[in-house]
């Protein structure tokens, strides 16, 4: 960390250097001859959802929006924050209330535009105030946003740690006013930032192209004339695809091709450990849509008691699940934060087993008052591994008394039906944030833009409003601490592990990184041959 006033600002909480998601391609010394030209095509193992960045919310749509709609602040190899369309990291008040970042100059968005302060503010105002938005609680303790000369001045209703961190993601991504003006909502169907690459077309379900941007301010080294992004949700469609050479990288790389690709010589493995977790969402409260408060318990029987979620997670054996359904390539977990970062403290003290207690889970059970057989569904994907763990779930649920019935569905529908509070429970998760606030806040406070379980607890949203405020890690991770500790109780979402991604691309591919975010770089690939 280079700067101590952005570590206060931000919880200290980059004493990250996290190796635990560098990628071999990360660290490699020698840099090969990438040529001009050419079109990389990469498999998405599932359909971003709308290309806008105040709306989105899928780890692949991430992955699009690296090439083109650049951030105010990025992370490094690392996963140190560092400036990309600010000049610098951002500077604090006395009593860090106002947040002054200076901005780049000389810097065009894709359509031409200029970037500058007016532009910024515009965007963190949408992202604060448009109907939907994902980012408005990320923003939340931002009351308004002055543009000045060529820097942009934030103002907070109180110290907000995370800001930072907040700002080197989606809620950071910066829009062409132009676009805003002329597509309001509709900006997803030809979004427009900037990039090294820009949008051209997409075809939903199955691909998305870029371009080369002729405006982009470091186009020199920019060596692809374009970019196609496939949608294949089968993960051995996958790999054969890239076996075969039709794609040139491939993302998520199931446990079961693992051992073809390391032998492929024409093929290269990169390994990320991720911050982020998959678990189950549990719709407790999620009545009338995401958002619309107050929430009202849906009635279901998962959902009115705390005692049948107890037993729902007590007979889930998080080793068998990772043994049987990942062939031992997780890491099982019980929280959202990640072993090996700063925030693993704050879960010190919360019960979490990683075994299934099917004693407890059956007292659970009959404490509840719930019936033998009693039903719950579940909501998953419609890949061949979605199915292996949901019928894995329904086998340890079952020897409790609990039906588990499997709703596959498609992915961008199936977070439809999640922000409509159309479920009963959700095999989902999340791709992770340096700063723990991105891993709970969103999904655990009362108005929190992701709280797809209708969750509402006092003593959560206390606590998670507290740990926004604090000064120092330390007191940062109290806060934290309580917030979980209630929430393993009340069970909004179970958590079941923390992934380990897997990505591989052609051997005759340079350039491509992957972080401990797990997220595929390939702005500055390019061919070697």
């Amino acid at each position: 960390m280079r700067i101590t006033r952005v570590r206060v600002a931000i919880g200290a909480v980059l004493l990250l250097a996290l190796a635990v998601g560098v990628s071999a391609s990360a660290r490699t010394k020698a840099t090969p001859t990438l040529k001009n030209g050419g079109t990389l095509t990469i498999a998405l193992d599932s359909d971003p959802d709308a290309l806008d960045p105040s709306l989105a919310r899928t780890f692949v749509g991430r992955m699009v929006f690296l090439d083109m709609c650049e951030k105010l602040y990025d992370l490094n190899a690392k996963l140190q924050i560092v400036p990309q369309l600010a000049a610098s990291l951002p500077t604090f008040s006395a009593d860090k209330k106002t947040v002054t970042i200076k901005l780049r100059t000389g810097i065009k968005f894709n359509d031409g535009t200029a970037f500058n302060a007016a532009a910024v503010k515009a965007s963190l105002d949408r992202h604060k105030s448009l109907k939907g938005s994902a980012r408005a609680s990320e923003l939340s303790p931002v009351t308004s946003v002055d543009a000045s000369g060529n820097s942009v001045i934030l103002h907070l209703s109180d110290r907000y740690s995370p800001i930072t961190a907040q700002l080197a993601d989606r809620a950071g991504m910066i829009m062409s006013p132009k676009a805003i003006d002329a597509l309001g909502d509709k900006f997803a169907t030809n979004p427009v930032c900037v990039g090294p690459f820009t949008f051209k077309d997409r075809v939903a379900g199955d691909h998305i192209t870029l371009v080369k941007s002729p405006f982009y301010y470091n186009k020199k080294n920019v060596h692809l004339n374009s970019i196609v992004w496939k949608i294949i949700t089968d993960p051995a469609a996958r790999a054969a695809n890239l076996r075969s050479g039709d794609v040139n990288v491939a993302e998520g790389i199931a446990s079961t091709d693992l051992a073809s690709i390391q032998k492929n010589k024409a093929l290269k493995l990169v390994k990320a450990v991720s911050i982020g977790y998959q678990g189950i969402t549990v719709n407790i409260g999620n009545s009338k849509g995401l958002g619309k408060l107050p929430y009202a318990n849906t009635g279901t029987a998962i959902a009115k008691s705390a005692d049948l979620r107890a037993a729902f997670e007590l007979a889930l054996d998080r080793k068998v699940i990772n043994k049987v359904v990942f062939n031992n390539t997780t890491n099982p977990d019980c929280f959202p934060v990640a072993p090996g970062t700063p925030w693993y403290a704050a879960t010190k003290g919360i019960p979490c087993k990683l075994t299934a207690d099917v004693k407890a889970a059956k007292a659970a059970f009959a404490k509840s008052g719930a019936s033998p057989g009693v039903t719950v569904h579940l909501m998953l994907g419609t890949d061949p591994v979605a199915a292996r763990l949901g019928q894995v779930i329904q086998s340890m649920e079952k020897a409790i008394g609990i039906n588990v019935v499997l709703d596959p569905t498609e992915f961008v529908t199936s977070l439809n039906h999640e922000d409509a509070g159309q479920f009963e429970t959700f095999a989902i998760g999340w791709s992770g944030r340096i700063d723990a606030d991105g891993n709970t806040y969103n999904f655990l406070h009362t108005t929190g833009s992701q709280n797809d379980s209708g969750y509402s607890n006092p003593v959560v949203d206390r606590a998670m409003s507290n740990e926004r405020k604090a000064a120092s890690l330390d007191a940062r991770l109290v806060s934290l601490h309580a917030a979980l500790l209630q929430a393993s109780k009340d069970r909004p979402v179970i958590y079941l592990y923390h992934p380990v991604n897997y990505d591989a691309q052609s051997s005759k591919i340079g350039g491509v990184q992957v972080f401990g975010d797990g997220l595929v770089r390939i702005q500055f690939a390019g061919f070697t041959s």
